[in-house]
């Protein structure tokens, strides 16, 4: 205001004279007119505020736009606080503006600050909701000065930081341009472009295109500069291109590997030799780039100066990069050629961690040839890892157990060497490492171990089965998966499952793997029971806690079933016939029932097996009652008497004890008809009408021969029979230590149920009384034998229309109101049928050797099959399958599949 007052006070004084001038002479004097001098004299401004220069920027003098983005720029530059406060002020869109104008110094500015502001996060999001990146692309060209280029360049590595940019860029023909670039003299556009071309090649597609475009040497060029970020830029790129088969061609062709090999060496550049080790690990993994850079030195000097170098960070890498290419089985040759196990064992001595992870890493990838597991064994690695696994630190406790996993794969020598060097504790004591990972290797390489017997017994001499529990419980499922692998490959050792019985939260653990998604969990675990379940106590364990119920729902799961769980489920269904008739209502020749052995009927869908532990704390109820079978006997001395092909006889003792289904020989007395068991010879007539006698290779007993039998008998040599009778006394010296085990666990299994099995008095004498009857018979007289003898057990003959009208129900009962249990034992049974019947007629057959099946129908039927051969006029026939009748005429069998067989095993 002061200023405009100026003139006004000058013009008044002026416009007094004259009038004075008027005055004085009377008349008006003549003065010259002076020009009109339009021009505004120049204003200097002392502008204190971004604000102000923020308005000056739409100003139409180009002096004034240079010197508000000369101060812009200034003030942008400080902080990116103050870029932000900028752009709240709207010199974004303003600048992107005079990016635009025709004086290339305003221009020049402009883009320099514009540039300057993509550095802040905030202002990149605006500046992709306008379309400025292609005008930003097209002021990359040589007619524009250094600085514009330099700030377009930098202006794109900013917004190239997000990948729907990248994209764009990458559509616009950008790599052309700032491929030239890279080629300038100034390091400041040489690093932006490079930065530029770096982010870009995040797109795979990118990679490509700069081979097409020549663009691998010029970047290849500036890897020796003098200035380490270019070096380290150039690094990146060569590290993403080089994941391109045909760009490792191409560095192949031009040198490069020499020049990244000779870069290495160079002690000023040690600084980034890191980054170059990234870029040649790439490279390293094709078999040509490795292959020639053995053929010409290098990779002896790249193993050289592996050892020799002090900076951690380049042995960790190069010991990376070593092991990403050791994955190819062609690489591991050419590295072993090198010796490249000496140099990754010789790492693991390293003071720093890293450097120690790196070599396990190495080393492990190493370890999957076996030429290079006996190379590392040899150099101490074996000894050296075991050293790393008790370190402090978890990742290299993880990794060094890696590595000893694969040592430790189908090497028994490792195996041995692992062993010496007590490292079987070590790997025990990693069964409850923090980390999972490790929980996970250490049971691999305890698997691996098992290969060897004389390491497993010690292995499970140190405690293993305790240990293995956390695994088993660990959340990581590679843990659990190992954890059950580890259980299977141990518990083929009586040993194991003595373990596995003495710590019971092993098997509830093993059974709730059984829901896992993971399919390598249920896997193994699968497979674990399938192992556990030759033992029978732990059979009934796993059948407590409810595995079946689970396996029978995963094998109705197409996408959950598999061969090892319809494989776990018959082990446990074979390992505990009562589930398995309650289950599937079969039991086949092959499956012999032994004491303990019960029928609770069939399984309800959705519902459970329960066992005789849990039957018997049942209330007495109105239902069907369970059968039971338990009648262990005393051990008495047996004479076996076989005739010869040469019609002499050949007798000795052997020994019978526990139940009727130990293992006694019976010896056909004919090679003409194997199907015969008989004691005596069968006549020729007789063989005729008579059907075959094979017992399919079962063991039988043969109750004790009475005095008067002895005396009929043909004498022997009474040295052969001394021999046998000592060889005889031999083996059932083992059979009482084996029975008197199976009965010791019997006996712990009952006091931990509270439930205290009875022998079955009536059974035993079943036994007893029917062995005489069939002695010396065809097998198909033995069947009818036995028919008949357990229909009159169980009420004789029952014409088909009197089965309704039976009435055994009542009996049954009875005899559960005089037991006070639903438990009933079989030989107390009086009145039965189809059902009570043919469970008696499959005790009493598996006890003295008869093979049969026993199968389940509708509406309490129940019936046995035989498979027996016919003979007649000296001709053998192919055996059948026959019904044994066991009611209507008891003795007869019927061919199976025949409207007889229909009628009795269908209720009409």
């Amino acid at each position: 205001m002061v200023k405009g007052a100026k003139p006004t006070s000058s013009a008044a004084p002026a416009k007094t004279a004259a009038s004075a001038t008027v005055g004085k002479g009377g008349k008006p004097r003549q003065q010259d007119e002076k020009a009109i001098d339009e021009t505004f004299e120049p204003l200097k401004l002392d502008i204190k505020g971004a604000q102000t220069a923020v308005v000056c920027l739409r100003s139409a003098e180009d002096s004034v736009l240079i010197r508000a983005c000369d101060a812009l720029f200034k003030y942008a530059e400080k902080s990116d606080a103050n870029k932000l406060m900028l752009h709240e002020m709207g010199a974004t869109d303003t600048l992107f503006t005079l990016t635009h104008h025709e004086n290339q110094t305003v221009q020049r500015n402009a883009t320099m600050v514009f540039g300057l502001l993509s550095a802040h996060p905030d202002i990149r999001r605006h500046l992709r909701k306008i379309d400025c990146i292609p005008h930003m692309i097209s002021l990359l060209t040589p007619e524009n000065e250094p600085l514009t280029n330099e700030f377009a360049v930098y202006w794109l590595r900013y917004m190239c930081s997000d990948y729907s940019t990248k994209s764009q860029v990458l559509s616009l023909n950008v790599l052309q341009p700032l491929i030239r670039l890279i080629s300038e003299a100034d390091p400041d556009i040489k690093f932006n472009s490079l930065s530029t071309i770096d982010h870009i090649l995040d797109d795979f597609h990118a990679r490509s295109l700069v081979r097409e475009l020549n663009g691998i040497e010029p970047i290849l060029n500036n890897l020796k500069s003098e200035f380490p970020q270019i070096t380290e830029t150039v690094c990146n790129c060569l590290q993403k291109l080089a994941t391109d088969p045909f760009n490792r061609a191409v560095i192949r062709d031009i040198g490069g590997l020499d020049k990244m090999i000779d870069f290495i060496g160079l002690d000023e550049t040690k600084d980034v030799h890191v980054h170059c080790l990234n870029a040649l690990a790439n490279l390293l993994e094709d078999t040509e780039c490795l292959d020639l850079i053995q053929s010409n030195g290098g990779l002896k000097r790249l193993m050289q100066f592996v050892q020799d170098s002090v900076v951690p960070a380049v042995q960790a890498a190069a010991a990376k990069a070593i092991g990403r290419a050791a994955r190819k089985p062609q690489n591991r040759k050419i590295f072993a050629e090198q010796d490249a196990e000496r140099a990754m064992v010789f790492l693991l001595l390293s003071e720093n961690d890293d450097v120690r992870i790196a070599a396990c890493q190495a080393l492990a990838v190493m370890a999957e040839s076996m030429l290079s597991r006996e190379t590392i064994r040899n150099n101490d690695g074996i000894l050296t890892l075991v050293q790393m696994m008790q370190k402090e630190n978890p990742r290299l406790r993880e990794f060094s157990t890696l590595a000893m996993s694969n040592l430790t794969q189908s090497n028994p020598n490792n195996i041995r060497e692992l062993q010496d060097q007590a490292g079987l504790d070590v790997l025990i004591g990693l069964l409850n490492d923090e980390k999972d990972t490790t929980k996970a290797y250490a049971c691999v390489t305890l698997a691996n171990c098992s290969t060897d017997q004389v390491v497993r017994t010690n292995i499970l001499e140190k405690g293993l089965i305790k240990n293995l529990l956390a695994p088993l419980q660990a959340s990581y499922e590679l843990a659990q998966a190992k954890g059950a692998m580890v259980l299977s490959a141990f518990s083929i050792d009586q040993k194991a499952r003595e373990d596995i019985l003495k710590n019971q939260a092993i098997i509830p653990h093993l059974v709730s793997l059984l829901k896992s998604n993971h399919d390598e969990v249920r896997r193994n675990t699968c497979f674990a029971i399938t192992v556990l379940c030759v033992e029978q106590t732990i059979a009934i364990e796993i059948l407590r806690n409810g595995a079946l119920e689970i396996i029978r729902d995963l094998n109705t799961s197409e996408s959950r079933k598999s061969k090892f769980t319809e494989m776990a489920l018959q082990k446990i269904l074979d390992s505990h016939l009562s589930a398995k008739y309650s289950y599937l209502g079969q039991l086949e020749n092959n499956n012999i029932t032994t004491d303990g052995f019960y029928d609770m009927g069939p399984v309800r869908e959705g519902g459970k097996f329960l066992t005789i532990e849990e039957l018997a704390a049942e209330e007495v109820n109105d239902r069907r009652p369970i059968l039971l079978v338990y009648a262990p006997e005393k051990k008495t001395k047996i004479v076996i008497v076989t005739p010869t092909e040469t019609g002499s006889v050949t007798s000795w003792s052997a020994t019978t004890g526990g139940s009727y289904g130990d293992d006694i020989y019976r010896v056909p007395s004919s090679s003409d008809d194997i199907l015969s068991t008989s004691a005596t010879p069968v006549k020729g007539s007789e063989s005729k009408e008579k059907l075959s006698t094979g017992v399919s290779g079962r063991n039988a007993k043969t109750p004790k021969s009475s005095s008067k039998e002895k005396e009929g008998k043909t004498s022997v040599d009474q040295s052969s029979r001394a021999k046998k009778d000592k060889t005889s006394d031999k083996r059932d010296s083992s059979e009482d230590k084996k029975h008197g085990e199976r009965e010791s666990s019997e006996t712990t299994a009952d006091l931990k149920s509270g439930y205290k099995q009875t022998i079955d008095q009536d059974f035993q004498m079943y036994l007893d009384e029917i062995h005489p009857q069939i002695l010396r018979v065809p097998l198909s007289e033995q069947i009818s034998t036995l028919a008949r003898f357990v229909s009159e057990k169980m009420g004789g003959t029952i014409s088909p229309d009197d089965v309704a009208t039976f009435g055994y129900e009542v009996a049954m009962n009875q005899l559960k109101a005089e037991l006070h249990s639903n438990v009933v034992p079989i030989g107390r049974v009086r009145k039965g049928i189809h059902a009570q019947r043919a469970f008696l007629f499959k005790s009493l057959a598996d006890r003295i050797g008869i093979p049969c099946t026993l199968t389940r129908g509708n509406y309490n039927r129940a019936w046995n099959e035989v498979v027996v051969g016919e003979s007649s006029g000296g001709v053998r026939y192919p055996a059948k399958t026959w019904i044994v009748d066991l009611l209507h005429e008891p003795g007869r069998l019927i061919l199976a599949n025949s409207s007889d067989a229909r009628s009795y095993t269908i209720l009409n």
